[in-house]
């Protein structure tokens, strides 16, 4: 317990020196904490050594709170209720329940929170403690509001009108049907009506948006009367705050890395002085022990929940190593066509090497599923040339015989190649769809972000062009995909088809 005191001691005088002198508080003066894209990142991630996690991330707060008192306001810029197993297997409760017990005061709608549905989110939004805004989020049906525009809050004396915007692209960046029934109004349109209104109202306008750093500035110059913007969506690191007009822009990277700190003091309704810098979680600093108990009992949870049997196949499911890195196997088929299937794509790429586990017929568990595909790959849509596609099919067979994980099993095509043949000049014909290959035609490709980020030198995968899914490649796990499949269509038995032939 005296250790645990004079650690603590410690945590509090490091964050005192980082946070510079604090003393009495000034007549009008408050502290706003920031995080944003946070993607559900509950346990601490590795990151030049362990960082972040939700329970350091309270523990931070609560010494900043301790510094400053009665004058701290936690604002948190979206993207937070999706990302990881913990978090997706539970539809986000685990993530509101922790961010309750840390003492969040206010979230935007990140695009990827709408990721469970539009539906589950207002649960979630009924759930927490705090308000999570959407400004520019309405019912096509009825026009109305989908989630609260904004809140109000009372923090060292002053009053704080705090408005929340959602990116137009959510559309897109999640499944259209995700949001088939709402639809995104642009921020800067919707500010314009409603900053005014808020400035007759508080002392201090605080847009807490999810639109990313570009269009935070386009905002700021657009929209006179908005004080601080505490951003999200673009992943942006601002060291130090960047001033716009007479605005005030913040945003603190992703993943719980940094908690944003910004020290604003007004006087007669101005900022007159401000004080920002982004604070590092790193392993030095303290933990909140009751937040970290809960992520513990939910961690507890999600080890019952992968015991959970989900489906059944009534053949054996082939994953071995040897198999799906040199021929089609009908596990890989059944991952691809999943994949295909998901996004509504003319063919889907996946690379033999994310497949690591067989499963025997019988019983199939959630746990097997996240064995058969244990990285955190996302499923994502891209549009790319028959050229391109062509391209892609030589590479994965460039290296044949070896047992090469940038093999690639493949839905919606058939192909057939020549082993003999010189690498770059072995696949001898593709059908797409039951159609010869264009090599001129844009098709539509689900694959996962590892492949469509250049992995396994897939260059020719690197897209501008998104159907589904995010650049940002930080949608739907692949493996929680594969496991949705499987609790709806409770019986597979995928087969070997011919998809991939070698002639020699």
């Amino acid at each position: 317990m005296r250790r645990h005191r004079s650690l603590l001691l410690a945590a509090v005088l490091t964050l005192a020196l980082l946070l510079g002198s604090v003393g009495a508080a000034a007549a009008e003066e408050i502290v706003i904490v920031h995080t944003n894209d946070f993607h559900a990142r509950l346990e601490p991630i590795d990151f030049d050594g362990e960082r972040g996690g939700i329970a350091r991330l309270a523990g931070m707060v609560n010494v900043i709170r301790s510094l400053y008192p009665d004058r701290v306001l936690w604002l948190d810029g979206g993207d937070t209720l999706h990302g990881t197993t913990v978090a997706n297997l539970f539809f986000g409760v685990s993530v509101v329940d922790l961010y309750n017990q840390a003492g969040v005061d206010a979230m935007a709608a990140g695009n990827h929170d709408y990721n469970y549905g539009a539906d589950v989110l207002l649960l979630r939004a009924a759930d927490a403690d705090f308000p999570i805004l959407g400004a520019n989020t309405f019912y096509k049906e009825s026009g109305e509001s989908f989630l609260p525009p904004y809140a109000f809050f009372d923090v060292g004396g002053l009053r704080v009108a705090v408005l929340g915007f959602s990116p137009v692209t959510t559309p897109v960046t999640t499944h259209p049907k995700n949001v088939e029934a709402i639809y995104f109004e642009d921020p800067i349109q919707v500010a314009a009506e409603l900053v005014p209104q808020l400035r007759e109202q508080a002392d201090l306008v605080v847009v807490l948006s999810h639109i990313g750093y570009t269009d935070d500035v386009a905002l700021a110059q657009a929209v006179p009367g908005i004080d601080v913007i505490v951003g999200g969506h673009s992943h942006t690191q601002l060291d130090e705050p960047v001033v716009v007009g007479d605005t005030i822009i913040v945003q603190a990277n992703e993943y719980g890395k940094y908690v944003g700190f910004l020290k604003l003091v007004v006087d007669g309704g101005r900022i007159v002085d401000y004080e920002g810098r982004l604070l590092p979680t790193t392993a030095d600093m303290p933990i909140d022990a009751a937040v970290a108990a809960s992520l513990a009992d939910w961690q507890g949870q999600l080890s019952e929940r992968l015991g959970v049997v989900i489906g059944e196949t009534a053949v054996d499911l082939d994953g071995e190593r040897g198999n799906v890195r040199t021929k089609e196997t009908n596990l890989g088929n059944l991952v691809a066509d999943i994949m295909r299937e998901t996004t509504g794509a003319d063919v889907a790429l996946t690379n033999g090497g994310g497949i690591r586990a067989s499963i025997p017929a019988g019983p199939v568990t959630l746990g097997d599923v996240y064995t058969v595909l244990p990285f955190d790959n996302t499923l994502i849509g891209i549009e790319i040339s028959g050229a391109q596609l062509l391209a892609a099919l030589e590479y994965g067979v460039s290296q044949w015989p070896v047992d090469w994980g940038g093999f690639l099993q493949v839905s919606g095509l058939s192909f057939a190649f020549n082993p003999n043949n010189p690498p770059g000049e072995r696949v001898l014909s593709v059908t797409v769809g039951g159609r010869p290959l264009d090599p001129d035609a844009v098709y539509k490709v689900a694959t996962n972000d590892f492949l469509a980020s250049g992995g396994d030198g897939y260059d020719m995968l690197v897209s501008d062009s998104y159907f589904f899914g995010s650049e940002r490649m930080d949608g739907d796990y692949l493996r929680d995909v594969v496991a949705a499949y499987f609790e709806t269509n409770p019986t597979v038995a995928p087969e070997v088809e011919g998809r991939i032939t070698i002639v020699e």
